[in-house]
């Protein structure tokens, strides 16, 4: 078995811990982290991130730059790579519900999917794959940000697919716009050259969620209304939108199964945080009486990383080292010089720039990136 289809902790286990007759007790203690996080990182349910390769590269004498290497490789290699992303696991609970946003009636006709599109790192949020070879496949994309080339990619995306699978069947191509922004700022498809010889141009089915009522979602199927948090302004009336919230957690509570509802709940909590930004995440959590942090979608989107006690001195310390860190990530994965990302990052704190290290793996451009760093500056100046 070659390394990269190792993931990161076992690596750090065959290698590291057993060959220096370690136990994870003795490990966890000289990292000065948990024992069940470091034991979740051997096992595999958890990442290496930014702040723990910086342990681990003191520790063994290695580079940080080497751990983080080895989760970006088993990253990139594991086809199931974006598997918590609140689309997609929305996608495998109310799939049928979701194509009828695009006149696609389905009976359980369709099983969804996230795979890596590896020559050019693009990633698609889902690919609903027909269990009837006759019907399209539907490869559909969730914008949630002004993403001007938005078009370009979906095409690139959907050919780049029927390459890797070897596929020349019919592919319908959806993109979810979260905003109507972000549906304006996409440039229309269109690459011809100057003699008219030769041109692509196409378009996809697109939605806007913005322009939607929650009553419309509700009409389309009774389960969209977890996307109802999209139709309301962002400056909707915190009072009224709290009710709202509440009104749509009965909702899912009735709709949804016992199984289903609590991870239900915690997608509508990321919907409604990341729609109205006036909105705490604690706020969010006590009227739901729901915490997001313990689940696994939120520990991969609304990581905190909040680390008190520690000196000024000692914390400053670690930005340095975290910036020159999280900058060779970036450069190293975005193709770009150090020196045009750090003025980038300094502005963030160290847990913004920890937290940064940790979501850039899930990133497919600078612009996702920028995206990032853009919304924690707001966060910063808000004083939140």
């Amino acid at each position: 078995m070659k390394n990269n289809d190792l993931h990161p902790g076992q690596i750090l286990k065959q290698l590291y811990i057993d060959p220096n007759h370690l136990s994870v007790k003795d490990l966890s203690k000289q990292l000065d982290m948990k024992y069940a996080t470091l034991s979740k990182v051997i096992k595999g349910q958890q990442s290496i991130t930014s702040e723990l390769s910086l342990k681990l590269a003191h520790r063994f004498s290695t580079s940080p730059e080497f751990w983080l290497t080895l989760q970006m490789n088993f990253d990139q290699n594991d086809k199931s790579r974006g598997t918590d992303d609140p689309f997609y696991q929305l996608m495998k609970i109310s799939g049928d519900a979701i194509l009828k946003l695009f006149g696609i009636q389905s009976n359980n006709d369709y099983e969804p999917r996230a795979i890596v599109l590896k020559e050019k790192r693009l990633y698609p949020d889902i690919i609903a794959f027909p269990k009837n070879k006759d019907q399209d496949i539907v490869m559909i994309e969730f914008q949630g940000y002004k993403e001007p080339m938005m078009r370009y990619i979906m095409a690139s995306k959907i050919s780049m697919m029927c390459t890797q699978e070897d596929y020349t069947g019919p592919v319908l191509g959806a993109i979810v716009y979260t905003d109507k922004a972000f549906k304006k700022a996409s440039l229309p498809f269109s690459i011809e050259s100057q003699s008219g010889k030769s041109y692509l141009k196409g378009q996809f089915i697109e939605i806007d969620l913005s322009e939607y009522t929650e009553q419309e979602l509700v009409d389309i199927d009774e389960q969209l209304i977890i996307l109802a948090p999209f139709t309301l302004a962002k400056n909707y009336p915190k009072d009224e939108y709290s009710q709202r919230c509440r009104q749509w957690k009965k909702q899912i509570d009735q709709l949804f199964s016992q199984k289903t509802v609590e991870q239900v709940t915690n997608i509508l909590s990321l919907f409604i945080l990341d729609r109205q930004r006036n909105m705490s995440r604690k706020e969010v959590e006590n009227m739901f009486h729901f915490d997001i942090s313990n689940t696994r979608v939120g520990k991969e989107l609304l990581k905190e990383g909040e680390k008190k006690g520690k000196k000024e001195g000692k914390i400053e310390g670690e930005k340095k080292a975290a910036l020159k860190l999280i900058a060779k990530q970036m450069a190293k994965k975005f193709d770009m010089s150090i020196r045009s990302i750090l003025p980038r990052l300094r502005p963030l704190q160290t847990n913004d720039i920890m937290d940064l290290g940790e979501n850039i793996l899930s990133m497919n451009t600078f612009d996702e990136a920028y995206q990032w760093i853009n919304n924690r500056k707001k966060l910063i100046r808000m004083g939140t």
